[in-house]
């Protein structure tokens, strides 16, 4: 939801209540304003000419001038009119049609209406994100879920979790690739990468610099020997990706020298990263630049945006509604299903990396007769 700032200057005008003192919204005398359901609309009071003209809301037009009250939901007043005075309002869903008011001089404001989210005619705008609880709610209309509880909610946020870690058992989570240099130790051959920092300290220290290492990591699909960081003639050498047999199978894992090769274990808690050769005094001090792919986050609370790129949303909700009608509708598992593979395949092929193609013509070189 969006924050929008209002700039309020008093100054002589005339709207529907005649000529006189009138507020003015970023320039404008005594405007209408739309309010969106969801927002937060700040008021900002802080020009010398708002003096004594603090700006409250209400329900009646003109405010208590007309015979109403102000009107208190969601409005939050700091400051003094005229030095650092604001008017803050979060705008309640179902919120009733405002008037904006000074609360010590009559006719100075005007309407203020509050319309849901998106149902203004004369805007055309996409919601990008989509919060949990709108994905939840979709889920479960495809499944012909109406009305849905307390325990359903929470259920769903649960199989959405559980539809995260499938994700990532497809290695469908690219879009957490990042990078990052881990600063070798000589002698440390293994380097640990924690889930948290509830969970440990991820650091290396040498010569006399440290370095964080990144938490959250879920695998590390490469790595390089980096020398000369930061340097016009910095160099990166590959080093290969084994398994643990192959890991199991050199003689002597203490052997010091310049990495090159790497293993990683993936623990609940943490991700390790073990080199062979235990770096020497001379790789000391260099880095082991490396790609890696963090874990996909929780759904978290119900007004949280997922931690999921546009382009996945559909496999989302599909795959939501899936997983929900094997609970609460049966006889719509296997379309659900269908559907949810439908747009996981199409979701997998945006998510893909292309590489320029070209084409080279077959070229046919006759032979002498």
């Amino acid at each position: 939801m969006a924050t929008i700032t209002y700039t309020v200057t008093v100054a002589s005008g005339t709207n529907q209540y005649g000529t006189g003192n009138k507020y003015y919204i970023n320039g404008a005398v005594s405007p209408d304003l739309n309010l969106i359901e969801g927002n937060t609309y700040i008021f900002d009071q802080s020009d010398s000419t708002n003096g004594t003209h603090r700006i409250g809301f209400s329900t009646t037009p003109n405010g208590s001038w007309g015979g109403g009250s102000e009107y208190t939901t969601g409005v939050t007043v700091t400051g003094s009119p005229g030095t650092d005075g604001k008017t803050t309002i979060v705008v309640a869903t179902y919120a009733p049609t405002l008037y904006y008011y000074c609360v010590n001089h009559s006719g100075m404001g005007a309407t203020a209406f509050t319309p849901a989210a998106g149902s203004i005619s004369n805007q055309s705008t996409f919601e990008s994100t989509f919060t949990i609880d709108e994905v939840i709610e979709d889920a479960y209309e495809r499944c012909g879920v109406q009305g849905i509880t307390g325990y359903q909610l929470k259920a769903a946020r649960r199989s959405l979790n559980i539809l995260f870690q499938e994700w990532g058992n497809r290695g469908l989570h690219y879009w957490e690739v990042g990078n990052t240099n881990v600063l070798l130790v000589q002698g440390q051959s293994e380097y640990t990468f924690y889930r948290s920092t509830a969970d440990g300290a991820s650091s290396t220290t040498a010569g006399g610099t440290s370095t964080t290492l990144t938490y959250g990591l879920a695998d590390i699909l490469e790595a390089s020997y980096r020398q000369n960081y930061n340097n016009t003639n910095q160099s990166d050498s590959p080093l290969t990706k084994v398994d643990r047999s192959t890991y199991t199978a050199f003689s002597n894992k203490t052997a010091l020298g310049t990495p090159s090769q790497f293993w990683v274990q993936r623990f609940i808690d943490k991700t390790t990263m073990t080199l062979y050769q235990t770096p020497d005094s001379t790789a000391a001090g260099n880095y082991i630049y490396i790609n890696f792919v963090k874990r996909i986050t929780d759904a978290g609370a119900y007004d949280n945006v997922g931690d999921i790129p546009n382009r996945f949303v559909p496999c989302m909700v599909s795959g939501l509604a899936f997983y929900l009608s094997q609970k609460w509708a049966l006889d719509r598992t296997q379309q659900l299903k269908l559907l949810y593979e439908d747009e996981l395949s199409r979701a997998l092929a945006e998510d893909g990396s292309p590489t320029s193609a070209f084409i080279s013509p077959k070229t046919y070189y006759p032979t002498a007769s």
